[in-house]
């Protein structure tokens, strides 16, 4: 659970990061070629989860639905898509499904390249962490300033560039994004994709 003061650094950093970011909006160009996905993964238990794949599916994205077990997703798709050749993917899940399929990666040599930690605090107010390409991280972070920050991820996981691009740590926060019960446990945002040799 994430503490008072926690939080309180998050809200200050996602402060100055926002200054930050503005101050760079003209120095930073996206690269144009992005990380082509095969799905994007979400779990029925959250409804951030939800609105993240429903974002997605509405961009034309194939999304795939779990309820915390990702077991069906690896042994009746992926792993069969994967013997193919390395394939990208997303989604909105719990840490357990993202550790699995992050070790599961390794042996198509792909690796997170963009990772969103959600973690809820108090009243309803929800801390990120975000960690990727630095010309990703402004946005990201600025799709968290609104209570249906969820969905706008979404937006901001599909323009994940496909090249090897300088990477950046940032954080934020959204008050009172959600009822306190809408989720008890951090939920990960996350690209996983085939690792490019510079």
């Amino acid at each position: 659970m994430t503490s008072r003061r926690q939080f309180l650094k998050a809200g200050l950093a996602a402060s100055a990061l926002q200054l930050a970011a503005r101050a760079d909006v003209g120095a930073a160009e996206p690269p144009a070629a992005t990380v082509s996905l095969y799905k994007v993964l979400y779990d029925t238990r959250f409804p951030a989860s939800v609105a993240f794949a429903r974002r997605a599916a509405a961009r034309g994205l194939a999304v795939h639905a779990m309820a915390g077990d990702m077991t069906r997703f690896w042994y009746d798709d992926l792993y069969h898509r994967w013997r193919q050749g390395p394939a990208a993917i997303a989604g909105l899940t719990g840490q357990g499904a993202l550790f699995c399929l992050e070790r599961l990666a390794w042996e198509q040599r792909m690796r997170v390249v963009y990772r969103g930690e959600h973690a809820p605090g108090a009243g309803g107010c929800v801390a990120h962490r975000f960690e990727g390409p630095a010309h990703l991280l402004p946005a990201a972070a600025a799709a968290t300033a609104d209570a249906a920050w969820a969905a706008a991820l979404a937006d901001v996981v599909v323009e994940c560039p496909r090249d090897r691009a300088q990477r950046g740590v940032a954080l934020s926060s959204t008050a009172r994004a959600a009822a306190p019960s809408a989720f008890s446990e951090a939920l990960f945002s996350w690209v996983i994709a085939p690792v490019q040799r510079a």
